[in-house]
């Protein structure tokens, strides 16, 4: 197991809305009878085709993309996703933060790597100050330090069904990325922008579901602000989009948010990086929900984990792999910050809206069971390390 990676959990109880229910049992009588008839690998490509049919078919595609089911037992659940890490206290949450599984975010396993020593930048777990956002910010081209990490320390969790790689090789490859040195350069946003994390020190809000919020300043909305001042901090320039694209309806959510996506490329075509930021939900089938941990200059900051959508399942995507080496970079510029600081890639077989860029990747802060506080610290490290791979991929102005 490894030292310095905390887990705590709690016990809820999990209900689904009748809707969802609905579409689940749409998608699963799909998925059987596609089996049956031996057909697996038109599955993907049966639901994307249907993507601008009718609801129905909206519905399936939605489903597709929440897919597979969580662990059937605790024991399981710590086996398959947690092999190296020791659960700490139990601790009841507050009732009103029961939260129900979120299969499409499948939990991965906790990093695990040799890495140089690095010390943490002054300042970068304390709260940046607020400051009036300009338009436009000059970037002053700060040196980036190389990091020295053996590609053998980076991990991927591969839930794919039909690919397999390393992630580490992808250290040998150019980066795909080019930054503009003028005009936006990241779009953050939220597909499920209600996420929420358990209630602790003063961060109370009010629930527009289990572990959601309609409340920007406790929700992920919150977690991508200190990721865009930490961004621009460092000279990049940032648009962030707080659109609830989950909120009425869960249903539906990543086809209105690449709607957004698109119409902000479009709209400032110097973007080339487009972070979708989330939490995860580790919940087991007895309802206890983890957290996940690491202790950082004597702080606890939340894990963050990087998602990596391919075309597995079937939808286009020609060019993943150029986002599987983005996030080897990224990954290897946060084993520098702590080895137990992120959680291995998850590499898997939707998409997730990242083939509009080869900059986009869907980032996964902490998990429901996590305080707002250590998501805020473990964003504020991911921002850090991300922006000085972003900042190296800097075109001449």
């Amino acid at each position: 197991m490894r030292p310095g990676t905390r887990v705590r959990g709690s016990t809820k109880s999990a209900s689904r809305r009748g809707g969802r229910l609905v579409a689940l049992g749409m998608a699963a009588g799909a998925l059987w009878l596609t089996m049956h008839r031996g057909q697996l690998s038109l599955l993907g490509e049966t639901l994307g085709g249907m993507l601008e049919g009718t609801g129905l078919a909206s519905a399936l595609l939605e489903q597709e993309l929440q897919l597979p089911a969580a662990p059937a037992t605790t024991e399981d659940l710590l086996l398959k996703q947690l092999p190296r890490t020791e659960a700490a206290d139990m601790q009841s949450l507050p009732e009103e933060q029961e939260e129900k599984p979120e299969p499409e975010e499948q939990p991965a396993e906790p990093e695990e790597g040799e890495s140089v020593p690095w010390q943490p930048i002054s300042g970068a777990l304390d709260a940046p100050e607020e400051e009036p956002e300009p338009e436009e910010t000059e970037v002053s081209r700060p040196v980036i330090e190389p990091v020295s990490v053996d590609p053998d320390a980076l991990e991927l969790t591969n839930s794919t069904g039909g690919i397999d790689l390393k992630l580490g090789d992808y250290l040998s490859r150019e980066l795909p990325l080019k930054v503009s040195a003028q005009g936006p350069q990241i779009l953050i946003m939220h597909t499920h922008a209600t996420e929420a994390y358990t209630m602790a020190d003063g961060d109370d809000y009010t629930p527009s579901d289990t572990s959601r919020t309609t409340d920007e300043q406790y929700n992920m909305i919150r977690v991508g602000e200190e990721m865009k001042d930490v961004f621009e901090d460092m000279g990049l320039s940032v648009i962030h989009d707080k659109t609830l694209y989950d909120y009425p309806s869960y249903t539906g959510s990543y086809a209105r948010s690449l709607k957004g996506i698109e119409a902000y490329l479009e709209e400032y075509p110097t973007i080339s990086i487009v972070l979708d930021v989330h939490r995860d939900a580790m919940i087991a089938s007895d309802g206890t929900a983890y957290k996940v941990t690491d202790t950082i200059d004597g702080k606890t900051v939340a894990q963050v984990m990087l998602v990596v959508g391919t075309n597995d399942g079937g939808l286009e995507h020609p060019g993943w792999e150029k986002n599987v080496t983005l996030a080897a970079y990224i990954q290897a510029r946060m084993l520098a910050v702590d080895s137990g600081f992120p959680r291995p890639v998850n590499l898997r077989s939707q998409r997730f809206n990242q083939h509009m860029t080869a900059g986009s990747l869907l980032v996964e802060v902490g998990t429901s069971g996590n305080t707002l506080q250590e998501a805020l610290a473990g964003a504020r490290l991911f921002a850090r390390a991300a922006g000085e791979v972003y900042l190296s991929c800097m075109e001449e102005p």
